[in-house]
């Protein structure tokens, strides 16, 4: 089965370190913080945006080159939900390099208590 990577905009606040990439058009109708990740998803169990706090230290753990985050060109996500889980394949390109890391979470099925006011 071929994996389908899908453009992800993005924004990194370099004065912050936080790294926000988003599915255009995507709604988020809840958030999982895990961590220095926040996870946005859209109504179906889709993942719709992830930002990523503190984002030069914790991609500096999990990629195995160090990238200089302004300089970030393009992000591409997939997520592959499994039963209990989920993993999370995202892919950052500058000019000269990509790189690619895979995180698991939690498979989230509930819709958020604070949706519901």
């Amino acid at each position: 089965m071929e994996e389908i990577m899908e453009n992800f905009g993005f924004n990194y606040d370099e004065e912050n370190d936080d790294l926000f990439a988003y599915k255009e058009g995507g709604k988020s109708a809840g958030a999982v913080e895990l961590g220095n990740f926040v996870l946005d998803f859209d109504d179906k169990g889709n993942l719709v945006a992830m930002e990523i706090l503190e984002a030069s230290k914790i991609l500096a753990k999990i990629l195995s080159k160090i990238m200089k985050l302004a300089k970030i060109k393009e992000i591409r996500v997939n997520i592959v939900n499994l039963r209990n889980m989920a993993a999370i394949k995202f892919e950052i390109a500058t000019d000269s390099e990509r790189e690619s890391a895979n995180i698991l979470i939690p498979h989230i099925i509930e819709r958020s208590p604070a949706l519901s006011y």
